[in-house]
């Protein structure tokens, strides 16, 4: 053997260790028993339909984010291509989860910041395995009814990637399914799935009619979708969670006076009650001007109240919170300190304990697109100083307005 074709060999050898490093490709069994089981599930329990094209790869698919149950609906929907899913990084560090992530190819991602590993990894699948990676661009579920922004990073990544690119929107998980819902309701939900770029126009075409393009496709409003369809969710506990993402009261303005039991959002500040209806609007108790029709409108307006006073020159968010992090093997946030958390146009601050440390943790308000939250508990910002940031504020139910105060603070700068 020559001395060029053992070097080859051995470049070759290298290079599979290297792609098997890179991504491991979704177990076959596991993945189509998966599958089929979670298509039979979503059938039976949300009474979903699939429409549009089938999925070849290479390619990426993107959809909108209309619950935490997408990743069912896209998994049983979505053929004839084994997907590999780009997930959060923090579900990755529970241990039982990480096997079943792993074995089915899942990508971790810190969300809302810079990462390059897992750039290389999509890269990988699409261009060298010619598979298929499904991202949905909104990086959170908002629960506003409509379709939330996506960050034209997208774009560049389109043009990078050079591949096809195909859409799936959802339709009508919003709709009993939202991400304050404590209970799974069986209503309809539809997943249309199309090509949205040919290879050659995800290389050629301008950013910006790129995002045009996938806006277009992937924006929607679930109650025209209950309309057209007479969607209707029965049951007794529809309003049960409503109270974590609707903070304030739109008759009399007051904050953290809602109460939501059964299928009755209550204000126990003015008295006025919204009964959620089978078509999933409201029924009120009282007639003013903002008794909204729908959760959508009452998402809107609180978002505008919130988009007013961070306007202010001298807006300012301040708490006492406890700091969590991401420790791999444990299955949960570790509670690690205590201290004041504050936001203002300057950026955000928190100053006080981590690890039996002082510490001022300082971020720049344009590296924080947005603040996630688990709903009635905690708020996390994007990843930074060697692990994941939560925040748990003493009223849980604070952690929206934390969500919203950055998202208004985004919408500011980005129109500035």
């Amino acid at each position: 053997m020559d001395k060029s074709t053992e070097q080859t060999k051995t470049t070759s050898r290298k290079h599979r260790r290297h792609t098997k490093n890179l991504q491991r490709k979704p177990n076959a069994l596991l993945y189509w028993g998966a599958r089929e089981y979670i298509n039979v599930v979503n059938r039976l329990k949300f009474n979903l339909t699939a429409t549009g094209e089938r999925v070849h790869g290479p390619a990426l698919l993107l959809s909108n984010h209309t619950s935490n149950e997408d990743y069912k609906y896209i998994a049983g929907s979505v053929r004839p291509a084994r997907i590999s899913f780009l997930a959060t990084y923090h579900w990755f560090t529970f241990k039982k989860l990480a096997f079943w992530l792993k074995a089915i190819g899942a990508i971790p991602k810190y969300q809302f910041a810079t990462d390059l590993e897992s750039m290389k990894k999509i890269k990988y699948i699409v261009q060298d395995r010619k598979g298929v990676v499904y991202i949905a661009p909104e990086g959170t579920v908002y629960s506003s009814g409509h379709l939330g922004y996506i960050s034209p990073a997208i774009a560049k990544m389109i043009r990078f990637l050079k591949v096809p690119v195909y859409t799936s929107k959802i339709q009508g998980a919003g709709l009993g399914n939202a991400k304050w819902s404590r209970h799974l309701h069986k209503g309809m939900v539809n997943v249309d799935t199309h090509l949205l770029l040919t290879a050659d126009e995800a290389r050629t075409l301008p950013a910006d009619e790129i995002m045009e393009r996938l806006t277009t496709a992937l924006s929607y409003n679930e109650f025209d979708f209950q309309r057209q369809h007479n969607v209707l969710v029965r049951g007794s506990d529809k309003a049960d969670g409503f109270e974590t993402m609707f903070y304030k009261c739109p008759v009399c303005g007051s904050e953290f006076h809602i109460e939501a039991h059964g299928n009755d959002v209550h204000c126990t500040k003015c008295g006025a009650t919204a009964s959620f209806q089978d078509d999933f609007t409201f029924k009120w108790n009282r007639k003013s001007p903002r008794c909204f029709e729908n959760y959508s409108q009452w998402y809107d307006w609180q978002l505008g109240e919130m988009l007013k006073a961070v306007s202010r020159p001298d807006f300012k968010l301040s708490e006492e919170v406890e700091y969590g992090y991401d420790e791999p093997g444990v299955d949960n946030y570790v509670k690690a300190g205590r201290g004041i958390m504050t936001l203002t146009h300057e950026g955000w601050d928190y100053v006080g304990s981590f690890k039996g440390e002082h510490v001022h943790e300082h971020d720049d308000p344009k590296s924080v697109f947005l603040a996630t939250l688990k709903v009635g508990l905690h708020f996390e910002l994007p990843y930074r100083f060697g692990r994941c940031r939560v925040f748990y504020p003493k009223n849980g139910l604070h952690s929206m307005r934390w969500h919203l105060a950055s998202l208004a603070m985004s919408m500011i700068l980005k129109n500035s």
